[in-house]
């Protein structure tokens, strides 16, 4: 019996602290973005509103998200006895290859958002759904959602990252 419970122990996988905070982050950015999107959105309409209105939505999510990262940053400190984690070069590696997916979909969503424009522009008259970027609502809602899929993007890919790295050792 105690042969099988060490097995059990042995194929647990710790946790580092930057996984811990990927999957925190990933959380409070659900929740950010699940605020945000009750704010633009009546039903899958974007809701028309004042540029008044959406800088003020866009003060509440950025003050949010600084001060979740805060939170999870002092909790995860605490819970970790007040040293900083040393990175490594594999750290260091997983780092860089979040960003990059990061980056990468940065890259591919703006240009979607570009011949979306200027396929409205070129095709008029189209059955094709249509996406009016001309509406400063709509513009808002879709460079913002970006940015929240591109952080979930690098969130999802340091999590994913660390687990295959996991397996492997």
């Amino acid at each position: 019996m105690s042969k099988i419970l060490d097995k059990e122990r042995a194929m647990e996988v710790k946790v580092s602290r930057a996984e811990q905070y990927s999957w925190a982050s990933l959380t409070s950015l659900g929740i950010i973005f699940w605020w945000f999107q009750m704010r633009m959105l009546d039903g899958w309409t974007i809701v028309d509103q004042s540029a008044e209105r959406l800088l003020s939505i866009y003060f509440v999510v950025i003050a949010a998200t600084i001060a979740l990262e805060v939170v999870i940053a002092v909790v995860l400190d605490a819970l970790g006895g007040g040293k900083a984690p040393a990175k490594d070069e594999r750290d260091l590696a997983i780092d860089a290859r979040a960003g990059l997916n990061e980056r990468l979909f940065f890259i591919g969503a703006i240009n979607v958002l570009v011949w979306q424009a200027l396929w409205e522009g070129a095709l008029d008259g189209h059955g094709l759904p249509r996406i009016d970027l001309t509406r400063l609502p709509t513009l808002f809602f879709a460079l913002f959602t970006i940015l929240f899929i591109g952080e979930a993007v690098k969130r999802l890919s340091t999590i994913w990252l660390y687990r295959a790295q996991a397996t492997h050792d």
